[in-house]
């Protein structure tokens, strides 16, 4: 198998601001999730993100939309509505909580979060200098660009994926204007991928001067068996929602269990779609085959992708796909779908049209029946996820940072 070679986006003409001998920064980040409480890929790219930029040296706030328990990063200071620096500043102002179904595990009050929590951004006082303001996805759009403009500060915004990927076409148009507000502010804009570069250009109107790409990493998660040695299992590990396409992956599961009787099939998470993939499970006649784990921690999920035979990804729009990224440096062999960002930084995995159930079936089956392509593709597919790391990602996303300041000022 030809060997895979790391590709970037072109830097748009832009040329490339130094980074010697230039003083730290304080940057706010505003973000909605943090570990060990996250649902996905934003949770862990804002905690490896603001640890990489502390060790660099550089001063970071980090805002949160409640006052709830959080890893501690050396160097990064929390702040959240309600918490001990915000209770004098604003007696008698109760914060607004999340409220989750249980039902469906969505925010039932998700407008009114978003909007509590836009307005104390807008409104957060006592920061001393801040020379970047850096929010993560729509839901602290409107009050990062408030905060920015009151502080005189860059604003970056960073998209993991669009209202229109996670709606498969039906955006809520509230959440989308949130976007489009972020976007149209933005002094430069951060896209997960160059898929993802591409659909901020054409369908919101980005200035493609402005967006650049920063990858998703990982962090090598120790040494992996060989995946010849692997129990014959066949996961997903993700959210449960519908742009993830868990049901291609059930029916590609009923295509080769009667060829594969040990083969187990698991499925890892919690979301919306955990019912409906119950319903299909069994009426596929698979219920007895497929193993759903519901959330699982960090811990559980190292070792269940470092177990693994093989890892899938159906998802129908997937502007990056972090989890594969991280069944790869375990070294299991990964199928993802061709909309998948992660396919944008290695050859060494399977890429298959969403939709095509039989074309999973027979990547899967082919892995499991043949221990070198395994192997080849666990070994060289981890050599390309761990070939770079935070590291490299942060100090990419501080060279952004030095454009949007050196734009903010010359302008």
């Amino acid at each position: 198998m030809a060997r895979a070679t790391a590709f970037k986006a072109p830097a748009s003409g832009v040329p490339r601001l130094s980074a010697a001998s230039e003083p730290p920064l304080h940057i706010v980040m505003v973000g909605w999730e943090f570990p060990p409480d996250h649902s996905g890929g934003l949770g862990v790219h804002s905690y490896e993100m603001v640890r990489e930029l502390a060790q660099l040296g550089h001063k970071v706030t980090f805002l949160l939309p409640e006052d709830r328990p959080h890893l501690d990063v050396p160097g990064v200071s929390f702040r959240a509505p309600g918490d001990a620096l915000d209770r004098p500043r604003r007696p008698g102002v109760e914060p607004l909580r999340a409220y989750v179904s249980p039902e469906t595990g969505t925010i039932t009050n998700l407008s009114e979060v978003a909007d509590f929590y836009n307005t104390w951004i807008a409104g957060l006082a006592d920061l001393g200098r801040v020379d970047v303001v850096h929010v993560h996805d729509w839901f602290g759009t409107v009050g990062g660009t408030a905060l920015a403009h009151r502080e005189h500060a860059a604003l970056v915004v960073t998209i993991h994926s669009t209202e229109y990927d996670r709606s498969l076409d039906h955006p809520w148009p509230e959440i989308l204007h949130r976007e489009e507000h972020g976007i149209a502010h933005a002094d430069r804009i951060i896209a997960v991928s160059r898929h993802l570069r591409a659909q901020l250009i054409d369908r919101y109107g980005a200035p493609p001067g402005r967006v650049r790409v920063v990858y998703n990493a990982v962090r090598p998660s120790g040494p992996s068996p060989p995946p010849d040695r692997r129990p014959p299992t066949v996961i997903y590990i993700g959210r449960l929602a519908a742009m993830k396409g868990i049901d291609t992956f059930l029916k590609a599961a009923a295509r080769i269990a009667p060829s594969f009787p040990s083969v187990q099939f698991v499925v890892g998470g919690e979301g919306p779609e955990l019912p409906h993939l119950l319903h299909l499970a069994a009426a596929l006649g698979i219920a007895d085959r497929v193993m759903f784990l519901g959330r699982v921690s960090e811990a559980e999920r190292t070792h269940l992708l470092s177990q693994a035979s093989v890892f899938v990804l159906p998802s129908v729009v997937e502007p990056f796909g972090i989890a594969a990224l991280e069944a790869m440096a375990a070294g299991t062999p990964t199928i993802v779908s061709k909309t998948s960002g992660v396919a944008e930084i290695s050859a060494n995995l399977f890429r298959v049209d969403f939709w095509d159930v039989e074309e999973f079936a027979n990547r899967i089956a082919e892995l499991l029946l043949y221990p070198p392509l395994s192997r080849t593709l666990g070994v060289q597919g981890r050599e390309d996820a761990l070939r770079e790391g935070w590291r490299e990602r942060a100090l990419e996303t501080v060279q952004v940072y030095r454009e949007a300041i050196h734009d903010r000022r010359t302008a």
